[in-house]
């Protein structure tokens, strides 16, 4: 029985945690570059490609 508490705690800690980072990630990709065209989905030339699939005029990327 404790064996499954602490498999159960891992498993929700973990959870929190990947929806943790990809809430944040998200909230960086729309902050900014891209903001009103669904955030940065890659790169393209040197510039920030939004996922609308348009390129931004003021945000580069490497």
């Amino acid at each position: 029985m404790k064996n499954a508490l602490i498999i159960l705690l891992l498993l929700s800690f973990c959870t929190c945690a990947s929806w943790a980072v990809m809430t944040g990630f998200d909230l960086l990709n729309r902050r900014g570059c891209c903001s009103s065209h669904g955030g940065v989905c890659g790169c393209s030339g040197g510039s920030a490609k939004c996922c609308d699939g348009t390129l931004s005029p003021t945000c580069r990327c490497d």
